[in-house]
């Protein structure tokens, strides 16, 4: 392609984007230099963290853009419950429950291979010229793959998945069981046991097909009837629950906090994270509505740096 064709897809996709194409030019030229790394709580357990690689301001803005107005305009499968507006991990998690058996399996690296090569193809697979997937790909990655922080990475791992998606939802089907998927982890389940070696000898060839990798120690069995966690929930009852273990942990945490200002505020990030998951579980129960209230305390205390430095 010319340079000349190449400025005119620049301006295009810029124009269609809303931005002027000096600053997509200078966010694609080197779109590594436009993020941070951080750690927040995870949701499935607020106690411990996950990395995240975040872009700055000018670079999310376009992100947020391109999300919205390109790529969630495109349907994903019904199998996917990750990242997906009107299903959470209680939704996946309730699927489990009512006494059925599981076969969980888990993608390694999963974001780090999403790679530049597949999210190019994604694009030209949309209607895209290869100079505009290129641009559009460019700013959506980080390191050549997709960052997970990104606005787009979550609805862009969704749309490479389809097919994967289709493979295995078919295969579940030949086996009279379902299958879901929320992000990297890979599940099947029935409401009887099933030969689960097999079904997984089958599932690790078409993770494999389709250029992922099995994460071997993360393949879990779980019979009917016995005690499990799956996505950090206990799923073999009639409904999704906490485990013990974590729920005596925010106990400890907002006790703690309703009487060490300085620790709370400190971690006031991580003690949100702790009541949205508990109200996304368990709704507002007595323990949310003593929790949320240690929490707005510590908000309304609006402690000074004088004060907690005490």
């Amino acid at each position: 392609m010319s340079a000349a064709a190449a400025s005119q897809d620049l301006k295009g996709i810029s124009s269609f984007l809303g931005f002027a194409p000096q600053h997509i030019f200078y966010l694609v030229e080197d779109p590594d230099r436009f993020y941070t790394t951080i750690q927040i709580p995870k949701n499935s357990d607020p106690l411990a963290f996950r990395t995240l690689d975040i872009p700055y301001s000018e670079l999310k803005g376009v992100q947020r853009v391109i999300n919205r107005t390109i790529l969630q305009k495109y349907p994903l499968s019904e199998r996917a419950f990750s990242y997906v507006s009107g299903k959470s991990i209680y939704a996946a998690a309730n699927e489990f429950c009512g006494g059925k058996a599981i076969l969980k399996m888990d993608v390694q690296d999963f974001f780090p291979s999403i790679t530049g090569k597949r999210v190019v193809g994604l694009y030209k697979s949309l209607g895209f010229t290869d100079s505009v997937a290129y641009i559009l790909s460019q700013l959506s990655l980080r390191n050549n793959c997709l960052a997970q922080g990104a606005p787009t990475s979550p609805t862009i791992s969704n749309l490479i998945m389809r097919r994967f998606d289709s493979q295995m939802e078919k295969l579940a089907t030949s086996w009279e069981m379902d299958y879901l998927r929320y992000s990297d982890d890979i599940f099947f389940y029935k409401a009887k046991n099933f030969n689960h070696p097999k079904l997984a000898i089958f599932a690790s060839q078409i993770i494999e097909q389709n250029g992922f990798i099995v994460n071997p120690k993360k393949t879990r069995y779980h019979p009917r009837g016995l005690p499990r966690i799956t996505l950090g929930l206990l799923t073999h009852g009639d409904k999704p629950r906490i485990p013990g273990p974590a729920r005596r942990q925010y106990r400890a945490a907002f006790h703690r906090a309703s009487r060490d200002f300085e620790w709370a505020y400190e971690n006031e990030a991580r003690l949100k994270g702790i009541l949205e998951w508990y109200k996304s579980i368990h709704g507002k129960d007595e323990a949310f509505n003593q929790y949320s209230a240690i929490h707005k305390n510590i908000n309304t205390l609006k402690i000074h740096t004088s004060y907690r430095s005490q």
